[in-house]
């Protein structure tokens, strides 16, 4: 599917954006309005999938799909016969099952007419689905009739666009369950036969709908990341803020994938106060989870709460989920616990830092049922109780030190109890283990002491490595002889064993190397030297054992060398081009183990000479034919005098170096295309280096120009032809390939100097792009030549500095800043209308501009149309632009305003609330996020109520009206501070 030429899913929304998206199929342009929130409910514009036509002189046959265009109405062919022909269209409407249609728009392009003095009225009918047995004998089945339409003069003739209200149509196919919409154009049955009447139309045709799909229930609840209960037991809910969630759905889609925001309403109240309900909003998309916040101190302890969410896009509510319930528990266990333990006594001096257990009891708190508990601030841990009120038994390894264990109670909700703080020391019983391990393979003696009486053996090993054991010596000593078979970070573990089983291990961490060691002649690590053809020679020292061969790699060339009975290679690599270099080795011993690789990072000096474009380079075209390039010349040889060069395979040249051994030169292309500039460079005895060639392009793209879209302006009109001219920027071009923006690619010939001129007509205002590429004799295609110009729009444009088409804003009363303005250079004011209101006249005072206010006579939506009106008094096309203006009541409080410290607590203040509505009939309003409250206005519309805060700090009210119809105005927000 697609959107209208130049729109996207984001930038159309609503149906005041509906008469802009089609009028853009116009000539006479587009509205431009303030920026729009994202949204996923659009104005698709679908094309139909299928076309037919019936002729009353073939009454018995259908004309299906045929290429060409549609006949409506009465003509006369060579023969004298007349025809009668009625035209039918069907558009998918799958998509739109379940949608909440709001508008939908069908419209044509006229390609033909009999005669353009007389405009007919023209009816868009809903039928039944044509067949291949459907024929003006046998129509499809007519079911509404569903709109009229006659064109003004000014439309054209033929008309590009014809435009119909097919809403009705649209919304009783899919009220019927229908996946296609077969709509009929033809000519009131009393003209119908009248030749002069009739009308051809392009056969593909458009159907804008403007529509939205209803949110669905929100999904998966969830109670501060907890699946709700809708039945007792309900969860209880300790003391805290509460995040109540679910995920909220939507059906709405645009063709990147984007969806509606939607906004969550989260409801919730005491099950025994059902009218205190308290509402939050969030915001999420289709598939997200939105989150109600509620802060603590809107709950008490022990009662049951209920909530549930409902989602709503900009243009209709979804409906509400299920309840979810559950009870308060904010007091926790009423003693601490108690903690005991026999390996650790608080009072008995440092004990060995060897695991111990420890007793934990609720101490008579009957609602404990488990412990959370902390040693030394690691992460706390939950251990259950034996029974409610019980106790519970952990096992802990303490640090060598003081160790500081925190001990809470837990009761079913999650609540702690107060804490209990249980401190103990320990000392240190680990072996003492000497020594440090550095090579792979090589065997390495650690000397072991113990820490405790009694040890008689150790147990000890590399991590991953087989465990061994040793026996000690009468003092407890003994040593251990390791030996490492890989490499890495290895940790090596040795544990006393006393002769009561008694154990205590210490463990020393090491990081054993495995790559190859590497050293090298002429090319030292990151040095620089040596050049091309220079050859340096690389040696390898193994850090693995038993090493047979390496591999290696120098810049991505990869080899293979054996390695000596002593581990050791070398290798002698010469390079072949200058620049920094990167060797990697890896050796390979006999059981195939590779080691990790070691890295060798240098430079080769360049022998040849250095070349740079500083206008043309060999990466993209540019300059042009009789642009000067500057060309600069270096070396990193010595002694450097001289460099000798020539373009294109030409007479060489020479230019002398300075002391750095750099030079310049300038040179100036006299066609475009592939260059080649080859250079030498010449030092102080007389060497010559070998030559570098560089090549670079030079733009070859053919000039553009035209006086009546000149380059990165705008001029011109929709229908006001102009004329683009052809230079080549290459000898022999004979064609010219060109395209405009959006069109089919076209060919023209060249004139015998290689110019050509085309003459092209725009349909439309707004940007756009004309591409050219040459053509030479031999077929040689040159680069394209990307000429911008912006066609001027007739329709005038509308910027509103207060009020937008999403947002209420203002209000009844309330002027708004707008400015209009043209693209038209004889504009001479603007003639606008507000909704119904009467046409009214602005000047222009900026140019083609003009500033006014306009001050809205209704809430809601609004309508502003504009036109633009020249010297000679010519109108432009109706510009419209919606706007949303707000119904919010005022609040005013002489006690306390808005904004400021006054009053004080336990002074009550006065509200008033003053409508920006006709006809209201109440108020409801909150403070301080309590319970909804209704008060009647009186009969001049406004009410007061009288409120006295208990606390000195900030109070909000939130408050909207209610009018006799039940419409709800937009909310209000007043904010008051309370002198302490």
């Amino acid at each position: 599917m697609t959107l209208l030429p130049g729109t996207n899913s984001s930038t159309i929304a609503g149906r005041s954006l509906l008469a802009a998206a089609l009028s853009m199929l116009v000539a006479a342009g587009t509205v431009v309005t303030t920026a729009a929130p994202a949204a996923a409910y659009d104005v698709r514009y679908e094309t139909n999938t299928s076309w037919a036509w019936t002729d009353s002189q073939r009454p018995k046959k259908i004309n299906i799909d045929e290429a060409g265009d549609v006949p409506v109405g009465s003509w006369v062919d060579a023969k004298g016969h007349q025809h009668t022909s009625r035209a039918y269209f069907t558009f998918d409407i799958s998509r739109y099952l379940g949608a909440d249609i709001e508008l939908a728009k069908f419209d044509a392009k006229e390609t033909g007419a009999a005669d353009c003095t007389k405009r007919p009225e023209v009816e868009l009918w809903r039928t039944a689905p044509y067949t291949s047995g459907s024929s003006w004998a046998k129509p499809p089945a007519d079911l509404a009739r569903i709109d009229t339409t006659k064109l003004p003069d000014e439309s054209g003739c033929p008309a590009p666009y014809v435009g119909f209200d097919a809403t009705a149509g649209l919304r009783q196919a899919l009220a019927e369950g229908q996946k296609t919409l077969t709509l009929s154009l033809r000519l009131p049955a009393a003209v119908e036969a009248d030749p002069t009447l009739a009308r051809r139309y392009a056969s593909k045709v458009g159907l804008s709908v403007d529509h939205n799909f209803r949110p669905g229930v929100p999904t998966d609840l969830q109670t501060s990341g907890t699946d709700c209960t809708a039945a007792e037991p309900y969860q209880l809910v300790r003391r805290g803020d509460l995040g109540l969630s679910a995920i909220v759905h939507d059906k709405d889609r645009n063709d990147s994938g984007g969806t509606d925001m939607l906004t969550a309403t989260v409801v919730l109240w005491p099950v025994d106060q059902p009218d205190a309900r308290i509402e939050r909003i969030d915001n999420a998309r289709d598939g997200e989870r939105a989150v109600g916040r509620f802060s603590y101190d809107l709950f008490q302890h022990g009662r049951v709460y209920a909530w549930q969410m409902r989602a709503a896009d900009s243009r209709a509510t979804g409906e509400w989920s299920g309840i979810c319930y559950f009870r308060t528990d904010f007091e926790g266990p009423a003693t601490p616990p108690t903690v005991t333990s026999t390996d650790f006594p608080e009072a008995g001096g440092a004990k060995p830092a060897l695991p111990g257990e420890f007793t934990f009891d609720a101490n008579g708190a009957r609602d404990a049922v488990g412990f959370t508990y902390a040693l030394n601030q690691s992460g706390a841990k939950t251990v259950a109780a034996d029974r409610p009120g019980g106790s519970a038994t952990v096992t802990l390894t303490p640090r060598v030190g003081i160790n500081f264990l925190q001990v809470w109670s837990l009761d079913a909700a999650g609540n702690r109890s107060a804490e209990t703080s249980y401190d103990f020391f320990t000392s240190d019983v680990s072996p003492i283990v000497d020594g440090n391990l550095t090579e792979i393979g090589v065997p390495t003696t650690f000397a072991v002491r113990p820490r405790m009486d009694g040890v008689v053996r150790y147990r000890f090993g590399l991590d991953g490595d087989p465990e061994q054991t040793v026996d000690a010596a009468a003092d407890g000593t003994a040593s251990l002889t390791v030996t490492a078979t890989r490499g890495g970070y290895r940790t090596l573990s040795v544990t006393s064993v006393t002769a009561g089983g008694v154990e205590a291990t210490a463990q020393r961490s090491f990081q054993l190397l495995t790559e190859p060691k590497i050293s090298a002649t002429v090319y030292e690590e990151y040095g620089y030297g040596g050049g091309q053809g220079v050859p340096g020679v690389f040696t390898f020292t193994p850090r693995l054992p038993d090493t047979v061969s390496y591999r290696y790699s120098f810049a991505g060339e990869e080899g293979t060398v054996a390695a000596g009975a002593d581990g050791t290679a070398s290798v002698t690599w010469t390079p072949k081009e200058a620049g920094y270099v990167y060797l990697s080795v890896v050796s390979v011993s006999r059981d195939g183990t590779e080691s990790d690789p070691a890295s060798w990072f240098f430079e080769v000096r360049d022998l040849l000479p250095g070349i740079y474009g500083v206008l043309y380079n060999d990466n993209y075209y540019a300059g042009g034919p009789g642009q000067a390039g500057e060309f600069r010349f270096s070396s990193a040889v010595p002694d450097t005098v001289e460099f000798r060069y020539r373009f294109d395979g030409g007479a060489e040249q020479g230019v002398g170096a300075d002391g750095d051994g750099n030079a310049s030169i300038t040179w100036t292309p006299d066609q475009g295309g592939t260059h080649t500039l080859t250079v030498r460079s010449v030092t102080a005895d007389g060497t010559v280096s070998a030559e570098r060639t560089f090549t670079f392009l030079v733009n070859d793209a053919p000039l553009v120009e035209s006086a009546q879209y000149p380059k990165d302006a705008s001029s011109g009109l929709p229908g006001v032809p102009g004329v683009f001219t052809f230079r080549p920027q290459r000898p022999d071009v004979v064609t010219y390939h060109y395209a405009f923006y959006g069109e089919e690619e076209k060919t023209v010939d060249a004139a015998a100097d290689g110019t050509a001129s085309v003459t092209w007509t725009p349909e439309r205002a707004g940007w756009t792009m004309l591409t050219v590429r040459a053509v030479t004799g031999d077929g040689t295609v040159t680069q394209p030549r990307e000429y911008a110009f912006t066609v001027r729009d007739p329709k005038p444009t509308i910027v509103s500095y207060l009020y937008n088409e999403y947002d209420p804003q203002g209000g009844i009363g309330v002027p708004g800043g707008f400015r209009f303005s043209s693209e038209l250079p004889d504009t001479v004011d603007f003639v606008y209308r507000l909704n119904d209101g009467p046409e009214q006249t602005v000047a222009v005072t900026d140019g083609t501009a003009a500033d006014l206010s306009v001050t809205p006579d209704r809430g809601f939506r609004n309508t502003l149309t504009v036109r633009a009106r020249s010297a000679s008094g010519e109108l432009s096309p109706e510009a419209t632009y919606s706007l949303m203006v707000s119904t919010s009541p005022t609040v005013t409080s002489p006690t306390y305003p808005s904004g400021e410290a006054a009053g004080g607590v336990g002074v009550p203040g006065v509200f008033t609330f003053a409508p920006r509505m006709p006809d209201v009939a109440t108020y409801v309003y909150q403070f301080d996020n309590g319970p909804e409250v209704t008060v009647p206005a009186g009969a001049d519309g406004t009410a007061s109520v009288t409120l006295t805060p208990t606390e000195a700090r900030w109070y909000p009210i939130s408050v909207f009206a209610v009018d006799k119809d039940g419409n709800r105005s937009d909310y209000a927000y007043y904010w008051f501070v309370v002198q302490g």
